[in-house]
């Protein structure tokens, strides 16, 4: 089985959340209390770092999406920024339309923050 794991930091109101492994039904659920809490908190700003990611389910990235439409909806919009994604993964948003949806490149915002908080 592989690795999947997810790493969180955050630096003021700039949370990065790194996947490591595989994000999966099960990482997502957890995932998403986390991210829900955060807005709750105020935070509008996020990166996902997929440079340690292998592959995204499609429960996960229907998560992401969420998270994407509900920092649109913030006044101001907040973002969500995807950094790193290998070919696979660049190639997945690409034909599901999301890299549409998603600011991505390669290293982005997030390489200051600070990450320790592990999320499973």
């Amino acid at each position: 089985m592989l690795e999947s794991k997810i790493l969180m930091g955050r630096d003021g109101d700039l949370v990065t959340f790194k996947i490591i492994g595989v994000g999966t039904f099960q990482t997502a659920v957890g995932f998403k209390a986390t991210y829900t809490e955060l807005l709750a908190d105020g935070v509008k700003d996020f990166v996902l770092d997929l440079g340690d990611c292998d592959l995204l389910d499609s429960t996960f990235l229907g998560v992401i999406l969420g998270l994407a439409l509900k920092v649109r909806q913030l006044a101001p919009p907040g973002h969500v920024h995807v950094v790193k994604p290998n070919e696979m993964l660049r190639s997945l948003f690409r034909g599901t339309g999301l890299d549409q949806i998603f600011e991505m490149n390669g290293a982005g915002p997030a390489e200051g923050s600070k990450l320790g908080k592990e999320r499973q």
